[in-house]
């Protein structure tokens, strides 16, 4: 084996040992964002994660659904798409992207699901320290068509 080839080896080798021990799925579910105005769904997508929106709550009920950035719904969008992430600790981990539906930025993220089965969302640019986490709460309620999404209350 070449020297560098076993190098890259032994510094991948464990990251892919930690990786591959974050075998769990995540529990595919709804889940109401921070601010309670938007739910989105979360499932396996591949050996990955993605997020769609599924939910939207709309100022009045005759109101047009808010447009993305391509000019298009936004419901249905996907806006989080991770792969499982290597943790020393047996934190269910996920890293990748999450998608600002209304200007189309695109910012680097972390998933967790937490030991009280809320996501913890954490989108950052650059280092992880210059970002913000949201925590996400499971959302059992309706959703209807279009996104819409009863008002929370």
């Amino acid at each position: 084996m070449r020297p560098w080839l076993f190098a890259l080896w032994l510094i991948g080798g464990p990251a892919l040992a930690q990786a591959a021990g974050n075998s769990q799925p995540f529990p595919p579910g709804n889940w109401l964002t921070e601010n309670n105005g938007t739910v989105v769904a979360i499932a396996p997508c591949g050996g990955d994660i993605c997020g769609r929106i599924a939910g939207i709550v709309l100022d009045h009920p005759t109101d047009p659904a808010p447009m993305d950035w391509r000019g298009q719904p936004q419901c249905g969008d996907l806006i989080i798409k991770a792969a499982p992430a290597p943790t020393t600790d047996g934190t269910r981990k996920w890293a990748g992207t999450v998608t600002d539906p209304r200007n189309g930025n695109v910012y680097q993220a972390t998933v967790v699901l937490d030991d009280a089965g809320n996501v913890r969302l954490h989108g950052y640019v650059g280092l992880p320290l210059l970002g913000v986490t949201q925590i996400w709460h499971p959302y059992a309620g309706a959703l209807g068509p279009n996104c819409q999404m009863p008002p929370p209350g």
